[in-house]
């Protein structure tokens, strides 16, 4: 494997560790205060089956909102860019996350507290939700990459990471397609999904480089 891929894989792994760092820190107050806001809802959910799903499906919508709102409103797309800087797209891309990220998701997730998710209830399902994003980004057999007429797929993820033209700002969902299809960014031909990044700027290697520079452009998101 040459040079330049392992570089973009280390910055890749460089701006995970960031992220990771803010989630301990502010992300733990975040979860704290996520805890004490559903505790304190009068219209707490049971801890039945339905429950769980309904927190899914909940949580995969509210993914579909937040990913469309941080490429259309300046402020999250300068966020989230990080994600998208990489010219590669393979698994090292899961953990390429600003440092700000898990403040961006936490804040959104605070909706499904004051919904009355409970605490127990919306970890289990974030973490399956999280798990269930991390594979979007790896190669998976050609039969199964292209599954995604219910479910969201490495082959329909590749398409939202490129830069074709057609491809901008489509295949937003998380697990489900079916609000792409219901809000018209779906796009189910991603065979023109080769060139990968933020248009032609080149990929900022050093992590907290890849974080300060898109804050510093703050503008029309470009996406």
């Amino acid at each position: 494997m040459d040079t330049a891929t392992w570089k973009h894989r280390l910055s890749n792994y460089g701006c995970g560790a960031l992220a990771a760092l803010t989630s301990l820190t502010v992300g733990s107050a975040l979860l704290a205060l996520y805890h004490q806001l559903s505790s304190a809802m009068p219209h707490r959910w049971s801890d039945g089956p339905l429950s769980w799903v309904a927190a899914f499906l909940a949580l995969d919508l509210l993914y579909y909102v937040q990913h469309r709102a941080e490429h259309r409103v300046p402020l999250l797309w300068a966020v989230h860019e990080v994600h998208h800087q990489s010219k590669l797209c393979d698994t090292s891309v899961s953990l390429r996350l600003s440092a700000l990220a898990p403040v961006t998701v936490l804040s959104f997730h605070l909706l499904l507290a004051l919904a009355g998710v409970p605490t127990q209830v919306y970890l289990a399902t974030y973490a399956l939700h999280a798990a269930l994003i991390f594979l979007l980004h790896t190669r998976t057999p050609r039969w199964l990459d292209r599954a995604g007429r219910v479910f969201n797929s490495p082959y329909l993820h590749r398409g939202h990471h490129s830069n074709h033209p057609r491809l901008r700002g489509k295949n937003l969902g998380g697990v489900l397609v079916l609000w792409d299809r219901l809000f018209g960014t779906w796009e189910p031909r991603c065979d023109d999904a080769t060139d990968f990044g933020v248009g032609d700027r080149p990929t900022p290697l050093n992590p907290v480089l890849a974080n300060l520079r898109p804050l510093r452009r703050l503008g029309p998101s470009a996406r």
